[in-house]
Order: C-alpha cells, then sequence, then structure tokens
C-alpha cells in the first residue's frame, strides 16, 4: 500500500479555495471516489496551512488567488516547516510566473479549473503515489518560461550521472512517473527505481520534485 494512503485505503484531501461553490463541487466530485476522503476545507492561504499542520492530509488542493496569503506563500510555508502533505495547485490563472513559482515552491501537481474533472481524480492519485502531475500544455510552458542556465554551485552534480541516469532524470522532468519511464526507455520499473535512488543520491536531492525543478534549470526537461 502507498504511503500516500491510510488505514483504510483512502487518500485523505483538503480542500482550499475561496469560493464556496467550487468547494462543493470538487467535494461532490471526489466522494464520488471510494478511495478519496475530503477531510478539510479552507478558505485563505492561512487557513490551508493550518489545515495542513492540524489534519496532515495525504493531498492539498490548492487555489493561488486567495485571500490573506497567496497560494505560493502557502505553499513556500508548508515546505518551510516540512510539512508531509503534496500539493496539488488547482487554479484559473493562466500565468506562466505562477506556474513557474509554484513549481519552485514544491507543488507536485498543477492543474487549471477548466480541467477535466477525470484529470483531477487522476492527478491526486498520481501525486499521492509519489508521482509528479502537469498537463503537457504546461509543461511546455515551464520549460520555456523558466532559465536554462546550469546553477554554477549544481553544475558539478551532472557529471556524476551516466548517461542512463540523464535519461532517467530528463523524463523525471517532463513529470513522467516510473512505469512511463520503464516504458519509454524498454528497462524495468524496478530498474527505473533503482536508477531514481542513484539519482537522487549523487544530485544531494530528497524528492520528485526536487528532482523536476533540478531537470528543468539544467534544461534536461525538454523533449
Amino acid at each position: 500500500m502507498s504511503a500516500a494512503v491510510d488505514k483504510q485505503g483512502k487518500i485523505s484531501v483538503v480542500i482550499a479555495d475561496d469560493h464556496a461553490i467550487l468547494r462543493e463541487g470538487l467535494r461532490g466530485l471526489l466522494e464520488e471516489h471510494e478511495d478519496i476522503e475530503v477531510v478539510g476545507e479552507a478558505v485563505t492561504g492561512v487557513d490551508a496551512v493550518a489545515k495542513v499542520r492540524e489534519l496532515e492530509p495525504d493531498i492539498l488542493i490548492l487555489d493561488l488567488i486567495m485571500p490573506e496569503t497567496g497560494g505560493v506563500e502557502a505553499l513556500e510555508q508548508i515546505r518551510a516547516e516540512s510539512l508531509n502533505t503534496k500539493t496539488i495547485v488547482l487554479t484559473g490563472a493562466d500565468d506562466d510566473e505562477l506556474l513557474r513559482r509554484s513549481i519552485e515552491a514544491g507543488a507536485m501537481g498543477y492543474l487549471l479549473k477548466d480541467s477535466a474533472s477525470s484529470n483531477v481524480v487522476e492527478a491526486i492519485r498520481t501525486v499521492a503515489d509519489g508521482n509528479c502531475w502537469l498537463p503537457p500544455s504546461l509543461a511546455a510552458k515551464l520549460f520555456k518560461g523558466m532559465s536554462k542556465a546550469a546553477h554554477d554551485e549544481e553544475a558539478p552534480k551532472l557529471s556524476r550521472l551516466t548517461a542512463r541516469e540523464l535519461e532517467v532524470l530528463r523524463l523525471i522532468g517532463q513529470a513522467k512517473s516510473n512505469a512511463e519511464i520503464a516504458e519509454e526507455l524498454f528497462i524495468s520499473e524496478h530498474t527505473v527505481k533503482v536508477h531514481v535512488g542513484r539519482i537522487f543520491e549523487k544530485l544531494e536531492i530528497k524528492s520528485r520534485a526536487e528532482a523536476i525543478r533540478f531537470a528543468i534549470r539544467h534544461g534536461l526537461a525538454g523533449d
């Protein structure tokens, strides 16, 4: 059983959005699925962080434009406190800068509010399982908008990776799951997991979200 799923096999979710109609609609959608449980709601960025501290949900669905504290600031606070909840941004703001800042602040998923309901559910399951969710159209924006210049202090770390590990890192940067990487490289999923572990160790990173940001910064995430 995934570590992101509780003992009853349910993924616990907190919905943070200042629009009651959206929260109600999203709750109704998610309650149709037996493996997902909405355990709380928040209407401000401050409230979202407080709910994460209190309830320790597996997933926070977070709007970026909210009263008191914006979504990006809430993400930064969650990361600063090393809280284990994974965040999916669900926003109506199709803004390249917000997209970039959200990923840098630790978001593991990013969806626009006009996304199909099936995409929302799939994103929750994907992120709960430790992978990232980023639709191809938004991924393209992200890759184009972020600098491809490698940070001087990070550049030597890339030389530690083998050619195969660089391939795996490139696909991680495209938000692909281990299963998708295995299929693309014609190797087993177990072998992918081994490569991912070595990549994390060599690059001195601890999460898939960090690996995505590293790949993007170094221009490895494009097609």
